[in-house]
């Protein structure tokens, strides 16, 4: 069955469910987990960007007072790429103790060149990293299409060049990452609470670790702290709490401080590009050139997306470069939409040089070259946003024009008196966010009119508990606050990671079999204590309708005929074989579970208002309207305040965020909320957000696309203000007076 026609709950502002929770501290996450008996873990970290381990002696630690477990980590001879590096851990009654025992570990090391600077990187002729090749740069992709260096700039009305940039960020979660950690009497099962993305697949992970049956191990993630794509597993603090607890014989918490989170949490790739574009008078691209490398630190992935340059837009003429440039800090994690804000800032800020260049209306610009509606799709997928594209950004260009007074507000760059100068910019993005399985949800409905919701998925602050109420109150006949759920326990089976924007497209048609299946098993049940057959019952709000004689029973003296025997269904995604079979019942499953149930792909746009002070360089940005599209929306509060926390990561990207690195050393200098830039409250922006509902597309992913075009907008807004453009993020006052000083 497709969704609901008549929708009462989905699409509605709902309240979430756990706000009280959370705002009284009845919430635990990992942090606040205390078991009885439990010791307090710390780790000692390489304080050098590269060296060797020349020998360890962890023998006064073992005496310290307060130590009941010591484990090492590595061992002498391992090289060490980043200053943070794990070496051992220890574990005690105290904090405090735990420190001191640090203190008392003895390694040897000898220092070896480290390189820290993606500049330094890009130059020098050695290599300090892993790896065989000859320095820290790894080609990571060349693309051309066919006779570009012939054709690509002839005829062109105008030509652009320019170089942009964007910094490595920390993922700063507000609960750092880490666990508890406890085994049973005889150390054979292991329970664990996590703070994670994913928690089927972090007690998975511990179980192969600890070579265990996947029955033996237990994780728990109530409610947790934000992750952004850094929390996918225990981690190796998660393995150490779990060695630590099974030496010691007792519950072992680690859970990272805030300088170990912002060092060793995880990282957002830099981003640097030369881009070359140019078009004809009406504005049109003729070609796109880029020449960009970033650094995902010691890691291996990718800085950009590279096959999505251009961003969003279509151009003939197409010429990519890009390298890898791998360095001696942390290494890169997936954060909220990876790869897409760098993409966005490379390819919108290129786009905005070139408007102004032809004297072009930047809006009117970005319409003249979205990529057209894809035939095929149109014919074979067509609620796909392949098929969907141009007409999706068309309208929501449409939107925002009038949301934020574009004609109105909006002037040619540098125009404009006064010291303190107002600019608009506007940026374009996209994500896919399709969902995908397993994701069982059990639903109970119970003789007292109860009704519970069970699955293993996590609700990282997203509000899917919130979500799983909503879908089954609409089916039920009942309101939110009727539905129980409990989430974060990977008792309840197998479930997808709360990654890519999957998780609400994920669970979500789960969650409706699961509420739908319920519905019918009660009513089968209940149909022959009501004189009645199945079939002629149906549900309207709070009330059973038998449709032959319009007899309506409240839902609680419905629920009271059935007796000591709960009535329980799962719903679930169809096994992989049958959906992916090349069969008719095949195809039709996946028109179903990927067209109507779910889909793939949205598109988003955002306009930024900002206001310089030409004196002292200070940014701020006072207004964002935001218009996304998300396909059906389940909980349009919870889609409206993701896109407001997406603009509000955004709006830091663009203006404090920066890991800041010693050349001598390697270290991070910053790693704290003092000088790791983040905005508070009135560093914020008013947010104007639109949620375009589209729910013959199915429920699609919101939490990734919101954050990917802010800063480009914001980037091209200061643009529009000075008339110069500020190349490289964070867009500080340093950084603004020396484009204003460049440009004089």
């Amino acid at each position: 069955m497709p969704w609901p026609q008549t929708r009462r709950i989905i699409g509605t502002k709902v309240q979430r469910l756990d706000g009280p929770d959370k705002a009284t501290g009845r919430a635990k996450y990992s942090f606040d987990i205390n078991r009885p008996g439990m010791l307090h873990a710390r780790m000692l970290r390489c304080p050098h960007a590269h060296a060797r381990v020349k020998s360890i002696d962890v023998s006064q630690a073992e005496k310290a007072p307060g130590v009941r477990a010591v484990h090492t980590i590595v061992k002498p001879d391992a090289e060490l790429y980043w200053a943070g590096a794990e070496i051992a851990a220890v574990a005690a009654d105290t904090e405090e103790h735990a420190e001191d025992a640090l203190r008392a570990i003895r390694v040897d090391y000898q220092e070896l060149p480290h390189l820290v600077k993606e500049s330094e990187a890009l130059t020098a002729k050695r290599r300090t990293v892993s790896g065989n090749a000859m320095t820290n740069v790894e080609a990571a992709g060349d693309f051309a299409t066919a006779n570009f260096d012939q054709q690509a700039y002839q005829g062109a009305a105008a030509t652009v060049e320019g170089t942009y940039g964007v910094p490595i960020i920390s993922h700063q979660c507000l609960e750092s990452h880490g666990l508890v950690a406890e085994w049973n009497q005889d150390a054979t099962e292991l329970t664990v609470w996590a703070s994670t993305q994913a928690v089927p697949n972090t007690a998975n992970q511990l179980a192969q670790y600890f070579k265990l049956p996947a029955t033996r191990v237990k994780c728990i993630t109530h409610y947790m702290g934000g992750g952004f794509g850094s929390k996918f597993g225990p981690d190796i603090q998660g393995t150490v709490a779990a060695e630590l607890a099974r030496k010691a014989r007792a519950p072992v918490k680690l859970m990272l401080d805030r300088a170990e989170e912002v060092t060793c949490g995880g990282q957002r790739p830099s981003a640097f590009g030369t881009v070359k574009v140019a078009g004809d008078n009406q504005g049109r691209l003729q070609a796109f050139e880029v020449d960009c490398y970033g650094s995902p630190g010691i890691g291996g992935a990718a800085t950009v997306n590279f096959n999505l340059l251009p961003y969003v837009y279509s151009a003939p003429n197409v010429k990519r470069k890009h390298s890898r440039l791998r360095m001696n800090v942390q290494t890169a994690r997936a954060m909220r939409a990876p790869g897409h804000p760098q993409n966005c800032l490379l390819t919108e800020q290129a786009l905005d040089d070139l408007a102004a260049r032809l004297n072009v209306n930047p809006l009117d610009m970005r319409l003249r070259n979205l990529p057209a509606n894809d035939p095929n799709a149109v014919d074979n997928a067509p609620t796909s946003f392949l098929a969907l594209r141009n007409t999706i950004y068309t309208r929501e260009i449409d939107i925002i024009k009038k949301m934020c007074n574009w004609e109105q507000r909006w002037h040619a760059p540098g125009k404009g008196g006064g010291v303190v100068k107002t600019g608009l910019g506007v940026a374009l993005h996209t994500w896919g966010g399709g969902g995908r399985g397993p994701n069982p949800t059990k639903v109970t409905i119970s003789a007292d009119g109860s009704v519970l919701a069970q699955s293993s998925s996590q609700d990282l602050g997203t509000a899917q508990r919130t979500v799983t109420a909503i879908i089954v109150a609409e089916v039920l006949g009942l309101q939110p606050r009727d539905i129980t759920v409990q989430l974060g326990d990977s008792v309840h089976g197998p479930s997808t990671p709360s990654g890519g924007s999957t998780t609400c497209p994920g669970t979500s048609p789960a969650i409706l079999k699961a509420a739908e299946a319920a519905r019918s098993a009660f009513l089968a049940e209940i149909a022959p204590r009501l004189n009645a057959q199945a079939g002629d019952l149906t549900i309207e709000p709070g009330v059973i309708v038998n449709r032959t004689n319009n007899q309506r029973t409240p839902w609680r003296q419905a629920c009271a005929r059935l007796g000591m025997n709960p009535v329980q269904a799962t719903g679930d995604w169809p096994p992989p074989g049958q959906l992916n079979a090349m069969t008719p019942a095949g195809a039709a499953l996946r028109r179903e579970w990927q067209q109507t149930l779910t889909n793939q792909g949205v598109g988003g746009i955002q306009v930024a208002e900002v206001k310089v002070d030409t004196e002292t360089g200070v940014v701020r940005c006072t207004h964002v309207w935001a218009v996304q599209d998300c396909g059906m929306i389940i909980n349009k509060q919870g889609c409206e305040s993701q896109v407001a926390g997406g603009v509000i990561m955004g709006v830091n990207y663009a203006l404090f965020e920066e890991c800041i690195y010693d050349r001598a050393t390697g270290r991070m200098v910053n790693p704290d909320m003092e000088f790791y830039k983040l905005g508070g409250i009135q560093d914020m922006p008013q947010i104007h957000v639109h949620m375009m509902d589209m729910p013959e597309r199915g429920v699609i992913g919101i939490g990734e696309p919101p954050t990917i075009s802010t800063a480009a907008a914001i980037a091209n807004a200061i643009h529009n203000a000075l008339g110069v453009r500020v190349p490289q993020a964070p867009y500080t006052p340093e950084h603004v007076l020396a484009a204003l000083a460049n440009r004089r």
